[in-house]
């Protein structure tokens, strides 16, 4: 019977950390996007926990599309999104705009002031970051693995 209880016991603590992980990619409101069209032929396990540069996830959804993934506008502007809110990595120092916009979390302009401030002077770390006006400090702080200088 114990060893019924230690499997039993396994199998939950399996299904909850399983359940704990989909809860938290759920919470983007693009995951469901992503369900669809990546989801299709292989599962999102797949890609999840291997960031990259964009330019590299820009090369892996040309080479789905040969492949037959498809989309609605919406649904590709949503798996777009999730990719650079999530898989992304981001060099502070070099990026373009757009790529740092998505990745950071910041408007359009507030790219546009991390590229101003790089131009005087590259950053070397999150904190002088931070002080960059509309830079969310939280955002920085979830997204600091994927954040290089």
């Amino acid at each position: 019977m114990i060893g019924g209880s230690v499997t039993s016991a396994l199998a939950l603590a399996a299904l909850l950390i399983a359940f704990t992980a989909g809860a938290a990619e759920s919470d983007d409101p693009n995951w469901g996007a992503v369900q669809v069209v990546c989801g299709r032929c292989h599962t999102t396990a797949v890609f999840q926990n291997q960031p990259r540069s964009w330019s590299r996830w820009n090369d892996v959804f040309a080479d789905m599309t040969t492949r037959g993934a498809t989309g609605t506008d919406d649904q590709l502007a949503q798996v777009t999104s999730y990719f650079l809110e999530n898989l992304t990595l981001v060099n502070v120092n070099t990026s373009p705009a757009d790529e740092l916009a998505g990745v950071l979390g910041v408007k359009e302009s507030v790219a546009e002031a991390i590229i101003a401030r790089r131009e005087k002077k590259p950053f070397a770390n999150l904190a002088e970051l931070r002080q960059i006006p509309g830079v969310d400090a939280n955002k920085l702080q979830q997204r600091k693995e994927r954040i290089l200088f």
